[in-house]
């Protein structure tokens, strides 16, 4: 048996804005709903399911997902934040707005949802696992 991950659960504001917010930032199929979820899918099969009925929204703390991506990925998804006027930042503290990171040699950026609670990450080259 492998172990691998399958789906993960983001509690947001509201699960059909934020999972069209990022659905559209990477690109991907359009969101479908699930029963009380909003399901994006990763090309490697992985489901982010967006909840907004499950912890009460003054409980709702940033969650944070990053990717992984290839740079003209990147480049797109950079393209799009500045045509749609999303602020991005180089770190998760969100200082030096409209700046990207240049991290283990590669570049990232951090945006938030329209709502607020998910923190999305995109990243050229992996953290340095040395």
């Amino acid at each position: 048996m492998s172990n691998e991950l399958n789906h993960f659960i983001v509690h947001c504001r509201d699960r059909r804005e934020s999972a069209a917010f990022l659905a559209d930032l990477m690109a991907a199929p359009t969101p479908l709903d699930w029963g009380r979820f909003t399901q994006v899918s990763t090309e490697n099969g992985v489901g982010i399911d967006f909840a907004d009925d499950l912890v009460p929204h003054d409980r709702i703390n940033e969650s944070h997902v990053a990717f992984l991506v290839t740079d003209a990925e990147f480049d797109a998804i950079l393209g799009r934040l500045k045509r749609g006027g999303v602020p991005y930042w180089p770190n998760p503290g969100k200082t030096a707005e409209g700046e990207i990171n240049h991290g283990y040699g590669g570049r990232g950026l951090y945006t938030l949802d329209p709502g607020g609670t998910v923190l999305a990450e995109f990243m050229t080259t992996p953290y340095d696992q040395s």
